[in-house]
């Protein structure tokens, strides 16, 4: 009798850990369900370079503060961010350190950050500067040439023929990613450099340069424009 009770206690053990499987891979398999119907319903996003597109992602690496890290522009965003709260913005700029354009960019940027940068003198939301160096040019790129333009250090070849500490603006204190290779610059395609996007926190599109050239146009000038968007987000 005692082993009989032994076998039937077993038993009972075995179906409970079977019910227990059961009722595992039953709830799994209606999450896995839940999953692919939410996944399958929910609109993909819109990427591009339009105002109101999600900016690609770019993923590289970053020179910033001395030393190159990896760099994911999606870090730099959160998807969740709505009008009103509280967030960063991203003044993104597409540059060549041989363009003659981009040469004079410099300044501005400068002053731009300055005033719009983390720790700028503007009483709006901090803006995050991010430069994009690309290879577009018909010249010779390296990543210590973009060093030297980044942080206007001795180097012949700036400008093609300049010095790069002559350039103008101050050292550029904010991230310069690699993109000598032209993947981030062909994914966005932009129509020459100096390009620039402004990004609101979730990382959509709202000033593109391309888009405001007309001098008559009020957001022209990119520092109105920061300003604009900083005033209409708050």
């Amino acid at each position: 009798m005692q082993t009989t009770g032994i076998n039937t206690k077993s038993l009972a053990d075995d179906e409970n850990a079977d019910a227990r499987i059961n009722s595992f891979f039953t709830i799994s398999a209606i999450l896995t369900a839940v999953l692919i119907i939410v996944w399958t319903l929910a609109p993909p996003a819109d990427i591009g370079v339009d105002e109101g597109q999600l900016a690609p992602n770019i993923v590289s690496e970053a020179h910033v503060n001395g030393n190159w890290e990896d760099f994911r522009l999606y870090d730099y965003i959160n998807h969740t961010w709505t009008q009103g709260e509280q967030g960063t913005f991203i003044f993104l700029q597409f540059a060549d350190t041989d363009c003659g354009h981009c040469w004079s960019d410099a300044a501005q940027m400068t002053a731009l950050h300055s005033q719009f940068g983390i720790g700028g003198s503007s009483s709006l939301d901090d803006v995050e500067f991010i430069t994009i160096a690309v290879g577009m040019l018909d010249t010779d790129h390296s990543r210590a040439e973009t060093v030297a333009f980044q942080e206007k250090g001795d180097w012949d070849g700036c400008n093609r023929n300049s010095n790069c500490a002559s350039r103008g603006g101050e050292v550029h204190n904010w991230p310069y990613v690699d993109d000598l290779n032209l993947r981030a610059f062909n994914d966005y395609n932009p129509p020459g450099v100096p390009f620039h996007l402004m990004l609101s926190p979730d990382g959509i599109v709202v000033w593109n340069s391309a888009l405001h050239k007309d001098v008559s146009d009020p957001l022209y000038d990119p520092g109105v424009a920061i300003e604009y968007h900083l005033t209409e987000s708050a």
